[in-house]
This record gives C-alpha cells, structure tokens and sequence, in this order.
C-alpha cells in the first residue's frame, strides 16, 4: 500500500502541477488553473511527444521539464500580448454582465478550500477502493495481471514509452508490431504521462499500471463532477456557494460504482480520464465567453481531453452545443454573433493543436469502425433500458450492484434541483446520453440512428457511456446535497438571538459542510466492500496467472533470452512478457496491425520448426530463440483445432502442444505454461 500511496501522490503532482501553472500564466486564477491543470498537463504532453517523435528526441523526466518551460514561455507571451492595447481590446477583462450587473467576487480562500477538501476526500476513498483490494487479496499483490484485454496494451504502452523514449500517438505501430512497425495511431498522452513515473517512483511497469490507473481517475472524475456541480450551482448561487456545492459533488463522486470502478474493472482507463476531463474544458469554454482571454487556456484544454481520447471531445461538444442552443441564445453575453465567433476561435485553435489526432484518426479509420458495435442485450425492454441508463444499472452492474435505491433517490433529487436551477443545458445533454446509453442496451427505433452515431465514438458499449450518465447523476446528486447544506446553515445562523448570529454565521457552513463530508465518508466506507469488488473484479488466473509468471521470469534467467526474440501467440495474451520482464516477444498485443509474411508463416507453421527449412530461415532471420505457449487463448473462436471452412480459426500452437516439434525442445513447464527452446541445428545449421 506504501507504493500505491506513493504513485498516487506523485500522480497528483505530475498531473495538475504543470497545467496549474501554465494556465495561471495564461491568466487563469488558481483555483480555475488547478481545476484545469489535468486536460492543460495532457495538452503539453499531446504536443510534445509527437514533436519530439517527429524529431528524434527521447520523451523522458528531461524532455518533459523541458516541453514545461517551453509552454511556459508560450503561456507568457500569451498574457504579455493580452496586456497591450490591443489585446485589452479584443480580450478585455470582464466588467460586467449584458444586464449591467456586476461580476461576482473572484473565489475566496476559504470557499476554494471547502472544494477542495471535497474534491480530496472523494479522490482519496476512489484511490483506496481500487489499489487496496489489488495490493491485499490479488494474487502476486501490485504486481498482479489484470485479465481483461486492453490491460495489456496499456501496461506494455508504459514500458515502452519509458524504454524507448518513444511516446507520440503516431508512432505506436511500433510496439503493436514488432516486425512491420506498421502504422498505427493511439491516443497516447496517458500512458507517456504515466511513463515518467517509473523513474520518479521505482514502480515497475505493472505495478505503475495497477496504481497509475485508479490514481488518475480519482483526480479527473472528482474534478470532473465537481466543475460540472460548479456550472449548475452557478446559474443561481455566487461563487462561494457554488463551491461549496462542488466540493460536496466531487465527493459523491466516489460513491457511484459506474463512475471510476467499472473503468477500473474493465481498463478502459484512458477513455474515462478523457471523458472526465470533458467538464472541466467544457466549463472553461463556456467561461471564455463572457472573459475571452480564456480562449486560449480552453482551446488547450479541450485539445488535451481529445488527446486523452477523441470520446471526450464529442462530450465537450454536446455540452457547449446545447449550452449554446437552450441558454446562450436566450441570454447572450455579449451578443449572439460575437459570442459564437468566440467559440468558433476556441474551436479552430483546438483544431490546430489536435492535428495528430485528426491526422491518425483518418489514418486508421478503416480499422475502426466505431458505430457497429453492438452490445444490446435481447431479453431487455425499452422502459428497463431507460431505467438502467438513468440509474447506472448497464452491464456489468445489472447483475451485480444494481439498483443502488440511495443514489436513485438522490438522483431524483437532483434532477429536480437542476430543475429549479434552470440550467437547460447541462439538463438536455444528461437526457441525451441516457437516450444514447439506453440505445446502446436496447434499439429506441427510429432514434436508433443518430443516437448511435453519438454512442459510436464510445463504441456504443453501455458501461463506457453509462460513465458518461453518471457524471451528470454525481454532480446533480452533490447539488442536491449542497443545497441542502447551505438552506440547514442558513437555518442554523439565523437561529437565535440577534448579537448571535453572526458568530453563528462564520461557523455555520463550514460546520454543516464538515458533517456532511464525514456522512460521505461514512458512506464511502459503506459502499468500500461492493465497489472494491468492482474494481478488483478481473483479478483471478483466468488466462495470465502464477504459472504465467513463473515461465516470464525463468525466460527472464535465460542470457540468451535477452537481446533475441520469443514467439508467442498473441491470442493467450503472453504479450504480458514484455511488460513483466522487459524480453522481446513476436506479439506484445492481442492483435497486430499489418501482419508480415514471414510473421504468419512462423506463427501457423511453429510445429513445423525443425522440418520445414522456410520456417527455420524465418527463425534465423527473426533471431528466435524460445517459444512460449500458455493457453486458453482470449476468444472461444481462437481454441481448438483450425477449420478454416466453417469461420473457425483455432489454435495454431495445438499442434506443437500435442505432437511438440522437431526443432523445438522443451526447457520449461509449470501448469499450462511452457516454454520451448530452438535447437542449435536450426539456428546453426551445419554448425
């Protein structure tokens, strides 16, 4: 628990120091740059990682101190342009409201204080509820396998990055495919984030994984919610208030399973950071309306969620969108013409800055095909589909932790507050993505069209979108609660005689908001034991266990293992040896993009190693010198034997499994695990 308490802290730091620091260069004040200092932080390392791909720089703990000061030194020319005539004049600061109202006082200390210690308690109960369970009860502790199939691109992304200083999103192919380095794009900031800790924290790869993970999540989900929360309140409370208000939500935040634990379970783990992180810039753009010199520090913003992942920018644009059509047409800031030319700049400077995000997008669309994936489920009615998108009840919850009757109750509650707070908005895009997460559970008819084109950049999948939802339940639920607080605290300081109430009234809030906190935390104790179990969920030995790690490290002992190439079928998952022990396998994913020749005829002729003497010369040339073998392998489709005929591709090591291979010996076994060894007369023949 020391290392997982360890990585979250530095976590923190290397997520919200670098943008906090910008963005207040960028004239942000600081509780706005702390609030913005993850999607800001992500933006810096989009950009630079793909310059210094381009370039040949290594991206390291340097490097990245280094892209810290140029943005830095561009943030402040950004402000020294603001503060001459002519930018006082296209980005003055705001006076005053359309209605000639004044502005509200900036954020006080003590109210930026109340939020934050919100926004703490609910990240601390997410940290501990997913690194506690792993470090405690799963096998190998911290160095445990998370058997899901996208935990392992993600842990070899994190080696990778930090072994080869490769971190751009348009160079990934290279990790994907040993052999072709065929293209492939990845939105890759989280994982070249994550990589500078592995030096700054002495985490391995695994390790860093399994706590890097749930850390970054507990910052961007309750900061997430909690700019959310700030929007609503502040369509009726000042600023204090509003904070108030957000503290509570980013606390609640923790209590829902779909928000930060069914991410964690199923380690989809950078489309929820981009997708919480959508809030937050969706919220500074709309700031940069009525304050345009924000339009910058929300263009980078919004850049760094569509680098996280491209499913965050389509959230930030529904926000704004609808934003823009139920409130800010009504009521304009300045004027309608002028505050759309405030976002269309927004939106073109983010579009400058996510190139390489569009440009790999486009590359790889062929292989993407986002919006035909299908996940409904057919014994589900429309009304039930409703029902579970609204209330976070989509798979995997449905059969597990769901209805969870408190937070259905306080949902209710806060719809009804965002109702009397007149925030149509954020209201209209809540309903929207419960339509578009019941749609991907069950078919809406003749909505099912355009509603799925939204749920297709989320791979129409019910829990990624389910994400999504509650969101919007947390931050109406912490308005809801807020509320409550601040009508009890007024209650309290007006109680009383009348030489006491204003001593009443400097200790009422903070001691309501104090009781109300420790009620959450109560209640995040409650809820440990189910979400935990969430979290923790794909832990067991299903496909990578003890003998999986047993056969890694052997190999690992093995001098002539380094340095050479080990073949492995991709479809077991024994990529997994890359990231525990740093050796080379042929496959370090479950899939590789732009298959060799020589790749396929190795991997379906591996039992003809030894007699077959094309297949040797691939052996030679490719420099392999063990076979590793450990099934099952992923999907039923892939087990068995080979039948081609009938659209079943089988297992291409059964045959070396049953029969073994005349070039092969071998050297290691333990369970289903085993390892294999090329004889010296096919890697030296005649020698």
């Amino acid at each position: 628990m020391l290392l997982g308490a360890w990585v979250s802290v530095v976590t923190v730091l290397l997520l919200l120091v670098p943008g906090a620091v910008v963005g207040r260069r960028m004239t942000l004040t600081w509780p706005v740059a702390i609030a913005a200092g993850a999607p800001i932080t992500f933006a810096i390392v989009s950009v630079f990682t793909v310059l210094f791909g381009a370039i040949g720089f290594e991206w390291n703990v340097i490097s990245a101190l280094v892209a810290l000061l140029i943005s830095y030194a561009l943030a402040w020319i950004y402000s020294a342009l603001l503060g001459t005539r002519a930018g006082r004049r296209i980005a003055p600061a705001p006076a005053a409201t359309s209605t000639n109202e004044t502005v509200d006082a900036p954020l006080g200390r003590a109210a930026a204080l109340r939020g934050g210690i919100g926004i703490a308690l609910g990240a601390i109960i997410i940290a501990i509820t997913c690194i506690r369970p792993v470090a405690k009860t799963a096998f190998a502790g911290l160095d445990n396998i998370p058997q899901v199939w996208d935990s392992l691109w993600h842990a070899s992304s994190l080696r990778w990055i930090h072994d080869t200083g490769v971190g751009s999103s348009l160079r990934m192919g290279e990790l994907m495919n040993y052999d072709t380095h065929g293209f492939n794009y990845y939105p890759n900031t989280w994982h070249a984030l994550g990589a500078l800790e592995i030096p700054l924290t002495g985490a391995n790869p695994v390790q860093l994984y399994n706590t890097y993970s749930p850390a970054t999540l507990a910052v961007t989900v309750t900061l997430g919610v909690a700019s959310l929360a700030y929007w609503f309140a502040r369509h009726r409370f000042d600023t204090s208030a509003s904070a108030l208000i957000a503290g509570v939500a980013g606390a609640v935040a923790a209590l829902f399973p779909s928000l930060p634990y069914v991410e964690v379970q199923l380690t989809s783990v950078p489309n929820a950071v981009g997708v919480s992180m959508a809030p937050i810039a969706a919220v500074l753009t709309i700031s940069a309306v009525r304050d345009r010199r924000r339009v910058l520090p929300a263009a980078v913003a919004v850049s760094g969620v569509t680098a996280t992942h491209p499913s965050g920018l389509i959230l930030v644009g529904v926000i704004v969108g609808f934003w823009w059509l139920f409130e800010a047409l009504r009521r304009p800031v300045h004027s309608r013409v002028g505050d759309f030319l405030t976002l269309v700049v927004a939106g073109l400077v983010t579009v400058v800055l996510v190139f390489p995000v569009v440009l790999g997008t486009i590359k790889v669309a062929d292989t993407n095909e986002l919006p035909f994936f299908d996940f409904r489920v057919d014994t589900v009615g429309v009304l039930e589909g409703l029902s579970q998108a609204l209330f976070n009840g989509t798979v995997p919850l449905q059969t597990q932790d769901y209805p969870v009757w408190g937070l259905v109750i306080l949902t209710v509650l806060g719809a009804a507050a965002l109702l009397w707070l007149r925030c149509w908005g954020g209201l209209v895009t809540w309903a929207v993505f419960v339509l578009v997460t019941a749609n991907s559970v069950v078919s809406l008819g003749p909505l099912s069209g355009p509603l799925g084109v939204i749920g297709g950049y989320f791979y129409n999948s019910p829990h990624r979108l389910t994400f999504v939802v509650s969101l919007f339940s947390a931050a109406a639920v912490g308005v809801a609660l807020g509320i409550l607080a601040l009508a009890v605290a007024c209650r309290i300081a007006n109680a009383g005689s009348a030489d006491s109430v204003a001593t009443q009234r400097r200790w009422a809030v903070p001691a309501v908001f104090a009781v109300l906190l420790v009620l959450v935390a109560g209640a995040g104790v409650w809820r440990y034991p189910p979400n935990a179990q969430i979290a923790s969920k794909e832990r067991g030995e299903k496909l990578v266990g003890r003998d999986d790690l047993a056969a890694y490290h052997w190999l690992e002992r093995q001098p002539d293992a380094h340095g050479a190439l080990i073949l492995n079928n991709l479809d077991q998952g024994t990529g997994w040896l890359y990231p525990v022990t740093g050796l080379t396998p042929l496959f370090s994913f479950y899939r590789a993009n732009d298959f060799s020749p020589r790749q396929r005829d190795l991997f379906w002729g591996t039992a003809q190693i030894g007699s077959d003497p094309h297949v040797d010369q691939i052996v030679r040339d490719m420099n392999v010198h063990y076979v590793v073998d450990s099934p099952p392998s992923y999907w039923p489709f892939q087990n068995g034997v080979p039948d081609p005929e009938h659209g079943v591709q089988g297992d291409p090591f059964l045959a070396l499994r049953e029969h073994g291979a005349p070039g092969l010996t071998e050297v290691f076994r333990q369970g289903t695990a085993t390892v294999y060894r090329v004889n010296e007369s096919v890697l030296r023949p005649g020698g």
